[in-house]
């Protein structure tokens, strides 16, 4: 192991019980080195949480990839290709492919507006916006 972090994700550590709903929630990320693959792999678990979780940034994957449909699989619902956006890179970004960076959630219903911004370009990332 790499690197970890916990701590509170809603409310905070109470000494006398659960106490009332919404109840306190934590998570435990751990950073892991996968010799095999010779690269990092980020592990988040979130316990006990039933709220809108977002899950987002540069994953310098291409759609269909295996991270991408893995988090599918556990109930995540990514924005920026299911509403049609032709990628995440600006001119800046002189290689082939135009996605890096995507916004899951698990509640898709949840969701009011959520834009790929394409100008100003400033980056070779396009900022995301999301609105819950």
């Amino acid at each position: 192991m790499s690197a970890q972090a916990q701590g509170f994700v809603l409310k905070g550590f109470a000494a006398d019980g659960f106490g009332d709903h919404p109840r306190s929630r934590s998570a435990h990320a751990i950073r892991v080195y996968n010799g095999a693959r010779q690269r990092p792999v980020s592990i988040t678990h979130m316990h006990g949480l039933r709220d809108l979780r977002v899950t987002c940034g540069d994953f310098n994957v291409e759609p269909g990839s295996e991270t991408l449909n893995h988090l599918a699989d556990h109930g995540f619902t990514e924005l920026v290709t299911t509403r049609g956006f032709a990628g995440t890179r600006t001119a800046h970004y002189e290689k082939p492919g135009r996605f890096a960076d995507y916004m899951l959630v698990n509640s898709e219903d949840a969701v009011r507006r959520f834009d790929v911004i394409r100008s100003p370009e400033v980056s070779d990332h396009c900022p995301l916006v999301l609105e819950v």
